[in-house]
């Protein structure tokens, strides 16, 4: 019969993360329970389980009572005086082989010919992923001499990583192995080297897609079947790729079963309401959504526990008000049931809902900071806008998971070109988003804007416009409008109006949809969105400058400090792009002089 099995899972035995967030806050890699793990991976269709922990086997041992598990354990390794982390997957090994593993892990040519000599199915895993921002293509091309096995789909890693190195290993040949093989003095270690076999896991740390990803054999009643299946290339790739969404999804749950674990002893209804309130959430439900069951359960164990009492002091009243007054807002739960409609997989669910309310809160603080400016408050102004770092800290997940996870394509063609002799279709730049503040106004830009992609597209161009607007408008291009969050008018331009935009959704849909190269036309609030989107995933960003902001600000203000101030960010904005297009010889000299 056929067999399925995750060939790369975490348990709380990986209680070093490989991710920079975690450990700089001293978090685990993962929390999960080995048992819960193998339950979940069972009830997924797993034929047999095993756990990939970094450098330890213990959450093996915990398993191996049952029959169809077997010990297997991530391996940091590195090349002898390399400071580039390489990872691999080493599977059925014995307590013996894992102490000599240990020993052997810091050097990775010592390391390959133990486990070669000892005939232990292994593979390279995630080999394009940099895992301490160190990987090369050198690095690359000695794997490629050294290993047969790869990773070809992870189930955490950003999709166009995995699709990238299946490119890559498909167009291997023997020519590109000898010439390989000369320029590094390495004789590769196997037969037919230019033929890679490729397996497939989940990488899952937060216990939630465990089996999501997997190894397929046709014919494995045991575990030494599937091994020897897994040894000679019977095997395949299956399952979901990895994206942003799902890897915050895995450290929102690392990060609050660790949390957790740390407050155990506290009791009462508050633990228990936040318990309640983060588990709809992570099933992507309305986390304030409560049954009268819940609700009467909240108070009976606050009134065991004696915790009940607290809630009557004074410095608590607020508190409970204000969550009492979450758990029965009615417009907020018709707000989160619309924003999710429609929508099946729950790490997206929660996606929306916290973006959503992320939103709201944001544009609470960017009003006051406005209000302040009208008013000539400059501190109070600053002091409103750093309000909103909370926020931000609650969507941290969700942005380092967007920037760690993006890969740089660059480097992914130049990899393509090296060892594949081409550039994949999924790598050319042919997909192209242009952003705007203003379309609908009668303007140059708008006028320039709508000349310019009508004629992109008439050639045949893959271009969308990106606005944000109340009330879109139809302008014979595809276009992608976003729903500002509100709307505001600009100090000493009260005629005009900008939106303020759902920045992380952003973000999504240009990951999501793989633009290759973000066109920017106004540095307003779509245009930093997008620019930050474009820098978070590492995407090419062209820009062109059609207004003279700084000669509009001094002639509505008649301020020279702000018309400085004005410079200052036009400097800074245009030059993080990597292109900026001028209307004239005078602009471009006057950009020359400052720098850019």
């Amino acid at each position: 019969m056929s067999a399925k099995v995750d060939l790369h899972v975490h348990t709380k035995f990986s209680d070093r993360s490989a991710e920079w967030l975690l450990r700089r806050f001293d978090f685990p890699a993962s929390c999960s329970e080995p048992e819960d793990v193998y339950k979940l991976l069972k009830k997924r269709g797993m034929r047999f389980v095993t756990f990939t922990d970094y450098n330890r086997i213990d959450g093996c041992l915990e398993v191996a009572h049952h029959g169809d598990t077997f010990i297997s354990e991530k391996v940091t390794t590195f090349f002898p005086g390399d400071r580039c982390v390489i990872q691999l997957l080493v599977w059925g090994i014995t307590e013996e082989d894992h102490k000599q593993i240990l020993e052997l892990r810091h050097n990775l040519f010592d390391l390959q010919k133990f486990i070669a000599e000892r005939g232990i199915a292994h593979c390279v895993a995630h080999p394009l992923y940099a895992v301490n921002q160190a990987l090369t293509c050198e690095h690359i091309e000695k794997l490629v001499l050294l290993f047969k096995h790869f990773e070809g789909i992870n189930g955490t890693r950003d999709g166009l990583l995995s699709e990238t190195a299946r490119w890559i290993f498909s167009h291997l040949t023997a020519d590109k192995i000898s010439e390989l093989s000369e320029k590094h003095g390495i004789a590769p270690t196997h037969a037919e080297p230019w033929e890679k076999i490729l397996v497939g896991g989940s990488d899952d740390h937060g216990g939630i897609f465990p089996g999501s990803t997997y190894t397929e054999c046709d014919a494995a009643d045991s575990v030494e079947q599937f091994l020897d299946a897994l040894r000679a290339g019977r095997c395949r790739p299956a399952g979901a790729q990895g994206t942003p969404i799902a890897l915050s999804h895995s450290l929102y749950n690392t990060i609050w079963e660790f949390l957790k674990s740390k407050f155990k002893t506290t009791q009462g209804p508050t633990l228990q309401l936040m318990e309640k309130g983060f588990s709809r959430f992570m099933e992507g439900k309305n986390p304030t959504e409560f049954n009268l069951g819940d609700k009467i359960g909240f108070i009976t164990q606050g009134i065991l526990s004696g915790k009940i009492f607290e809630m009557a002091k004074p410095g608590n009243m607020s508190l409970w008000a204000e969550l009492s007054k979450s758990i029965d807002d009615a417009d907020l739960k018709r707000t989160i049931a619309r924003a999710t409609e429609g929508i099946e997989e729950p790490e997206r669910r929660a996606f929306v809902m916290s973006n959503m309310l992320a939103n709201q809160m944001a544009y609470r603080f960017f009003e006051k900071f406005l209000r302040e400016i009208n008013s000539g408050n400059f501190m109070e102004s600053i002091q409103s806008i750093s309000a909103m770092v909370p926020v931000l800290l609650m969507l941290g997940p969700y942005l380092y998971a967007f920037q760690s996870q993006s890969p740089d394509r660059a480097w992914l063609d130049a990899l393509c070109q090296k060892l594949g002799g081409d550039t994949p279709d999924f790598l050319r730049n042919t997909k192209r988003a242009w952003v705007t503040d203003t379309i609908e106004d009668v303007n140059g830009v708008s006028t320039t804007i709508r000349r310019m992609t009508a004629a992109a597209a008439e050639s045949g161009a893959d271009i969308t416009l990106l606005t944000c607007l109340s009330h879109p408008v139809e302008e014979g291009v595809k276009t992608k409008n976003f729903q500002p969050i509100g709307e505001f008018e600009l100090p000493e331009y009260e005629l005009q109006k900008l939106s303020f935009p759902p920045v992380l959704e952003i973000v999504d849909y240009i990951q999501r949809e793989r633009f290759t190269e973000v066109i920017i036309s106004t540095p307003g609030p779509m245009g930093l969105a997008a620019l930050l989107a474009a820098k978070m995933l590492r995407l090419r960003t062209t820009t062109i400058y059609h207004t003279d902001f700084p000669q509009y600000v001094r002639i509505l203000t008649d301020d020279t400090f702000l018309e400085s101030l004005t410079w200052n960010f036009m400097q800074w904005f245009y030059g993080q792009c990597d292109i900026v297009f001028l209307n004239s010889e005078f602009y471009r000299k006057c950009w020359a002089e400052r720098g850019i």
